[in-house]
């Protein structure tokens, strides 16, 4: 999912909270962040493309105004993907350190048998 269809997601989300809410393709735009701002078509696709993959119910659109409300996998995704970006933000750091210590560790592991070997042979 692009970011402007999360932003979209995340604005039905926090306006309806699980009921239906008549809201106006400028209540979107305004809602949006900066860097995801679009116009009323973007949002027409946005809500389309979320309501024909379950994640929120259109009860009636006219020109720019939609009758929304958050269905529960939009709501669980949501919550979700927040839990995702927190954890690989801490995550890559623990993980590029337990990789390196691993390579490390093999390496001596590694030449230690192969020493043994050529010791023995």
């Amino acid at each position: 999912m692009d970011k402007l269809t999360s932003s979209i997601l995340s604005v039905v989300n926090a306006q309806t909270g699980g009921s239906y809410k008549v809201m106006e393709a400028k209540d979107f735009i305004d809602a949006l962040p900066e860097k995801s701002k679009t116009d009323e078509t973007g949002v027409a696709n946005a809500l389309q493309y979320l309501a024909e993959r379950g994640f929120v119910d259109i009860r009636y659109s006219e020109r720019d105004t939609y009758c929304v409300c958050s269905l529960p996998k939009g709501r669980t995704f949501e919550e979700s993907a927040g839990t995702e970006k927190a954890r690989g933000k801490q995550g890559k750091g623990k993980y590029f350190w337990i990789t390196f210590f691993g390579a490390v560790l093999g390496a001596f592991v590694g030449g230690g048998l192969a020493g043994l070997l050529f010791l023995l042979l």
